[in-house]
């Protein structure tokens, strides 16, 4: 069985396109999704913010000693 020269550059021509297409649907994907943090910098955030939640708005170190002699 001999293969068509014209009809295998025809179906070569037809994967790279749908390739290409497939690739340019993927950007598109990946660039309207906004890139997430690694879960360690969203935990480490998370620690920090609540760190500042527990410390309150009280006055601390230098900033005591001159509201207490003012």
């Amino acid at each position: 069985m001999d293969m068509n020269l014209y009809f295998a550059e025809w179906l070569v021509r037809e994967r790279l396109a749908e390739a290409r297409s497939a690739a340019a649907r993927s950007a598109l994907v990946g660039a309207a999704v906004p890139a997430r943090r690694p879960v360690r910098i969203r935990l480490g955030l998370a620690l920090v913010r609540l760190g500042r939640r527990l410390q309150g708005s009280r006055p601390r170190g230098a900033d005591a000693l001159a509201a207490e002699r003012s």
